[in-house]
């Protein structure tokens, strides 16, 4: 039993920790540990010092930058592709605020034992800037489709994404919670929901949305999506 214990503690299921040498990812792990993540859960605040690097397993993290009107708008979110708190590696605080939005486990650093790792290690280094690099296209592309998209391509996207992400055509959100990602009105999000609805790509009822149709997802959505799918590796598994 102790043996099992300390297998699930060195090893991970996150992309960057996994693509490491057995015995680079052990050594990491072992200055690293595996915490539970609640849905809703903040773990940045704008601003604030940045204590901690997460690196999602099955947990999935929302980065939101705040509007005009006093509202936010998601601009990235990570699973178990990348890690969160990118500015850790040049800075001392968050300039966004992260939340959880699908509950999981995580492996986390503190910003010190990061830091360190990535000067001594060459191969993690390499995985570190090379999430970096598609990260930049990443959020590049998250602030085309908010600018240049419709509310209902752009809820289609959402919609894919969180199903790639969560493996499953029912999701546990509100259409006020999506709203919220989105950065508009309920009642905006109400009006392209139903549109979807009506067409059968989607149902929904209280507290979730389930996905009918992902074929006609598809063929609303923009075309940022299928560049914006690239970031996650099980996007291929997902049941049409």
């Amino acid at each position: 039993m102790e043996n099992q214990i300390r297998a699930i503690k060195l090893s991970s299921r996150n992309q960057i920790l996994d693509s490491l040498s057995t015995d680079e990812t052990r050594t990491i792990l072992s200055d690293l540990k595996h915490v539970q993540l609640l849905r809703s859960q903040v773990l940045y605040e704008a601003g604030k010092p940045l204590e901690r690097i997460y690196f999602p397993e099955d947990a999935v993290i929302s980065f939101f930058g705040d509007t005009r009107e006093g509202g936010r708008i998601e601009l990235w979110s990570v699973g178990d592709e990348g890690f969160a708190g990118p500015c850790g590696v040049l800075e001392e605080s968050s300039p966004y605020r992260a939340v959880v939005q699908v509950a999981g486990t995580a492996v986390i650093a503190n910003v010190a034992t990061f830091r360190k790792h990535l000067q001594h290690r060459a191969s993690f280094r390499d995985a570190i800037l090379a999430y970096y690099r598609r990260l930049v296209v990443h959020v590049a592309q998250m602030g085309l489709c908010n600018s240049a998209h419709g509310i209902q391509q752009r809820l289609c996207r959402w919609l894919l994404m969180m199903q790639d992400r969560i493996g499953s055509r029912t999701l546990p959100y509100t259409q006020g919670f999506i709203a919220g990602v989105l950065g508009t009105r309920r009642a905006t999000i109400s009006v392209a929901a139903a549109a979807l609805r009506d067409a059968g790509a989607i149902r929904y009822g209280p507290g979730s949305l389930t996905i009918a149709s992902r074929r006609l997802l598809l063929a609303t959505t923009c075309t940022c999506y299928q560049r914006l799918r690239q970031f996650s590796r099980r996007n291929g598994q997902i049941s049409r």
